[in-house]
This record gives structure tokens, C-alpha cells and sequence, in this order.
């Protein structure tokens, strides 16, 4: 949330995060001007300003919002160590641990690698009641970031199916050294 907050100040200015946080309910105001880096916060409150960051400084297609998800991944995976794993470690074992460190940022759910075989991720989210896609868009920004990371440049991250989409669950597919982006299927 904190990260995502950062990202609007540094990429559309002071003026832009207070409109952004006037279209917010007063407990997102307030923990994004007081909460430190370690608070756990409420997921509804972080899709709420993702939700705002999207409609008042974007379209509401969700760009913003996975850019902010990018934001936050490259923060979040710019300490040295975990370069110098990401460096030295195979791309699947990355993946399959980036999966791994959902339980560190979020409370609720799993993100399973699902399928990694030739250049390509299946990742899907069990176990969160209520995603929103807002959210959703913040973590397709998120693997894109940690796939970089990763060393698997050229990576195209499509959310191929949607649970607030009308979806029975939320899958990512993610493709390596892509020409093309693969079909996106969101209702």
C-alpha cells in the first residue's frame, strides 16, 4: 500500500497522491499517511486505493494498477541478497519462490505455480475470498517485475481468467521471450 502511494507521488506528483487519497474512504487517507513499511493493513483497504489510483489518474482498465503492483515488486525485491539469488539461481526455482513469498505480504491465500516448462508459468491465487480486480491488476504487474528480476526477460504476464470477472479462480499465464502477448480472456 505504502509502496503504491510512493509510485504515484514519484511518477504524478504530490497533487496527484492528495486527489487520489481524497477519493479514498478517511482509514485509507490514514494509514497511507501514517502507517510504517511493517503494519499489516486490511487487503479491502489496498484495493480501495488501487481502485483510485486506476479511475482518478487513469482509465479504470486496471494499468495503473498493475503498474503500481510493478512498483511495489521492485521494491520489494531491491535488497542485494535477493538479487544476488535471482542471479544465481535457476528461473523455476525463483518462480516457484516468488509464489512462495506471498504469505509474507499478504495474510490470506496462496499463490501456487501451477505449470513451469518451456518458457512458460501457470500461477494461480487460491484462497482469497473476495479478490478484486484491482488487485488482481497490481499482481499480474508484480510477477511481470519479479519475472525481470528473475532474469526471464521478455516475459509477457497475462490474468487469464478472473474471479471478479466471473472466473472460478485467478490464473496468470506467463510467457517467456514472447513475440506477441497471449490472448487475454477476461469477461
Amino acid at each position: 500500500m505504502l509502496h503504491a502511494a510512493a509510485w504515484v507521488r514519484e511518477r504524478f506528483g504530490d497533487e496527484a497522491l492528495a486527489q487520489v487519497l481524497s477519493a479514498c474512504s478517511p482509514a485509507v487517507r490514514e494509514r497511507v499517511t501514517m502507517a510504517n513499511a511493517i503494519d499489516w493493513h486490511p487487503v479491502g483497504e489496498l484495493d480501495e486505493l488501487l481502485t483510485a489510483i486506476d479511475r482518478v489518474l487513469g482509465r479504470g482498465d486496471g494499468k495503473l494498477a498493475e503498474a503500481a503492483g510493478a512498483a511495489a515488486a521492485r521494491a520489494n525485491l531491491r535488497r542485494m541478497g535477493l538479487r544476488i539469488a535471482f542471479f544465481l539461481a535457476r528461473p523455476e526455482f525463483i518462480m516457484r519462490r516468488v509464489a512462495g513469498v506471498w504469505r509474507q505480504y499478504n495474510d490470506a491465500g496462496q499463490m501456487r505455480v501451477l505449470e513451469f516448462a518451456n518458457g512458460r508459468m501457470v500461477a494461480e491465487l487460491v484462497g482469497v475470498t473476495t479478490p478484486s480486480w484491482a488487485f488482481c491488476c497490481s499482481i499480474t504487474g508484480w510477477l511481470a517485475e519479479a519475472a525481470l528480476a528473475a532474469g526471464l526477460k521478455r516475459t509477457v504476464v497475462n490474468h487469464v481468467e478472473c474471479r471478479s470477472r466471473g472466473y472460478g479462480r485467478c490464473v496468470w499465464n506467463l510467457r517467456r521471450d514472447a513475440d506477441e502477448p497471449l490472448p487475454v480472456d477476461v469477461r
